[in-house]
């Protein structure tokens, strides 16, 4: 007899992606002097097995920053990775910022503060429930 799990997540953060061409961090310090947040680089990326017979491991960059003052959580989070994308739906986002927040964020003023910055391209809201692959954002 086979069983299946099937766990439904909460999806409560806001997604951002943002095109640019620039290295993860210097995108990072550009957010950090921005919006006025500390992002700093992870000690463990995000890896994902998207091939299970091969046993390919894929890691993409991630950026945390724990606001104790607004009690919002930023995740700077890379989109590519050698020949592979987290999100693959979303082929021309270079990267997204999630933010999980007890409040509701402003997204539309944090959208303007990214879009100010001179080497992002464009940058806009995502809905995560639109996603295929939103599970990959659960961590």
């Amino acid at each position: 007899m086979k069983y299946i799990l099937d766990e439904e997540y909460e999806y409560d953060f806001d997604l951002l992606g943002i095109c640019c061409h620039e290295k993860d961090y210097r995108l990072s310090w550009a957010l950090n002097n921005t919006l006025n947040i500390s992002l700093e680089k992870s000690r463990e990326d995000i890896e994902v097995i998207f091939n299970k017979n091969l046993n390919h491991n894929t890691s993409f960059p991630l950026f945390i920053f724990k606001s104790e003052k607004d009690h919002t959580i930023y995740y700077l989070i890379g989109n590519k990775s050698e020949n592979n994308l987290l999100i693959s739906e979303k082929k021309h986002i270079d990267f997204f910022l999630k933010i999980k927040s007890s409040a509701e964020p402003n997204i539309s003023e944090i959208l303007d503060k990214i879009k100010s910055i001179s080497f992002v391209l464009t940058a806009h809201y995502v809905v995560v429930n639109e996603l295929k692959s939103k599970e990959y954002l659960i961590f």
